[in-house]
């Protein structure tokens, strides 16, 4: 059973839900983590002590921003000794034959389909809805309201934007991009 402290990585807006969606599943949030901008360290942001990622004693940590340095994050997190967890948020829905990678973040109102994967550091922002046997790769994104369907490949490093659609039987590729309320009824490629 993980411990019901931890930390926060981001000081952002999206931390800021992290930390709520931390405390609707019954966790404690001990401070944030910055990872980019001292200027943040020794303060309060989001209600919550910010502290530098490297100058805090390793812990367990939830990645808060949904942006594409997320790897970058990841990798400072385990270079520096960094349990990263996941959270499911209890408003969300996945079905029981689908699997969530580590450090995957899934936010309230979240639908996942049967047989579907979502890889890690994933993160299913409000409302996102991904429709059976589909798979998304680590580090993607798939912003609130986004609906991907069926039988759909979203590759690493990809981004879903607002309230996109993502037709069935579509590849999204690696670090591509689905525009904010765009339609992709066709492959869509890498980069």
């Amino acid at each position: 059973m993980r411990p019901s402290r931890l930390y926060v990585v981001g000081t952002r807006s999206f931390a800021a839900d992290v930390v709520d969606f931390a405390a609707e599943t019954g966790l404690e949030i001990a401070g944030l983590l910055e990872p980019f901008d001292r200027s943040r360290v020794g303060t309060t942001i989001h209600d919550l002590p910010v502290s530098w990622l490297e100058e805090t004693g390793a812990a367990r940590a939830l990645v808060g921003t949904g942006e594409r340095s997320r790897r970058l994050i990841v990798g400072r997190l385990h270079a520096a000794g960094w349990t990263i967890d996941g959270l499911v948020h209890p408003k969300a829905h996945v079905a029981r034959s689908s699997a969530i990678g580590n450090g995957a973040i899934l936010a309230p109102g979240v639908v996942v389909g049967a047989r579907s994967r979502i890889g890690e550091h994933v993160v299913l922002g409000r409302g996102a809805l991904v429709g059976h046997h589909t798979e998304v790769g680590a580090f993607a994104t798939v912003d609130p309201g986004a609906n991907v369907a069926a039988n759909v490949r979203i590759e690493e490093d990809a981004f879903i934007g607002m309230a996109a659609v993502v037709g069935d039987h579509v590849t999204v590729g690696a670090s591509a991009v689905v525009s904010v309320g765009a339609v992709a009824l066709a492959d869509v490629e890498a980069d």
